[in-house]
């Protein structure tokens, strides 16, 4: 009996299968207008990480674009669209005001110019003008390097940008550029590290670097294609950052992250390198 169920369930579904190649599946869409932005809003305000720090609502032109009602708040040290990786808010290039809410009070109305292409809009302190960050997409013209025989199945590549958004202190950005670098977790203590794009200073983006990932083919390997990176910054002068951690001490800043084979991920430095609330990276995945 449970061999003839089987089979009838099995026959059900090359049926589904079969009328998929009969029928045109169609989804409703608006084709989006070519002289019009594609954004991500971003809220990296050195600011605790709290309920009462949320924003409520988020409106673009006027228009209620999210809200806390309907599952789109924004979060410090988050963005919007949450939630929803590679998705974009629509609007008309040229200038485009924002405004944000909380509680019912408006606490940030500014206007900021948008081209006809994806950005990334930062709001960095609630009395400045946010940073318009370019996303640089497309993102795979091409893999950008090629597998050889010895690693072929075994290696792949993810893309990350590096954002620098972190602070001094309150009210000073930091005044150097700083260099990303990342480096296998399972590499050897000598192997050298590798740079995420140029130094960059406060409020500037890298660009897309390609970032080498070894995973484990095989019955027993690793599906998901993930491996563990770990991270460093350096300062002008060459050294690794010095930042304030948890217990008030100065220390070499260091982190790690997962990485996915094929994903295109946002790396914001943001917080205060010798204040509280304390510095860290934020992890946006754009695709």
């Amino acid at each position: 009996m449970k061999k003839f169920r089987f089979s009838i369930i099995a026959f059900a579904a090359l049926l589904v299968l079969g009328s998929c190649t009969k029928h045109k599946l169609w989804f409703p869409m608006d084709e989006m207008p070519k002289d019009w932005a594609e954004i991500q809003l971003h809220y990296m305000e050195p600011i605790n990480n709290v309920a009462a720090n949320n924003i409520d609502s988020v409106y673009i032109n006027g228009t209620l674009y999210s809200s806390k009602d309907g599952g789109g708040t924004l979060f410090p040290y988050n963005g919007v669209p949450c939630m929803d990786v590679g998705k974009f808010f629509g609007v008309k290039s040229g200038s485009v005001n924002i405004r944000l809410m909380r509680g019912g009070e408006t606490i940030y109305d500014r206007n900021v110019n948008l081209e006809a292409k994806k950005q990334n809009v930062v709001i960095h302190d609630l009395n400045a003008d946010p940073i318009v960050i370019d996303n640089r997409y497309p993102y795979w013209h091409d893999r950008g390097t090629a597998a050889t025989a010895a690693t072929f199945k075994d290696d792949s590549v993810c893309k990350v940008m590096f954002v620098n958004l972190l602070y001094e202190s309150p009210g000073v950005p930091y005044p150097g550029k700083l260099q990303y670098q990342y480096k296998r977790h399972d590499a050897a203590e000598d192997e050298p590290w590798n740079n995420i794009g140029e130094p960059v200073g406060f409020g500037e983006a890298t660009e897309r670097t390609l970032v080498l990932i070894h995973w484990e083919s095989g019955p027993t390997g690793n599906y998901n294609k993930v491996q563990r990176e770990d991270y460093r910054i350096l300062d002008e002068a060459g050294n690794v950052l010095q930042v304030r951690n948890s217990s008030g001490k100065m220390v070499d800043y260091s982190d790690w992250w997962n990485a996915r084979v094929g994903k295109v991920y946002m790396h914001f430095l943001r917080g205060y390198r010798t204040a509280t609330p304390i510095s860290g990276v934020t992890v946006w995945t754009s695709l």
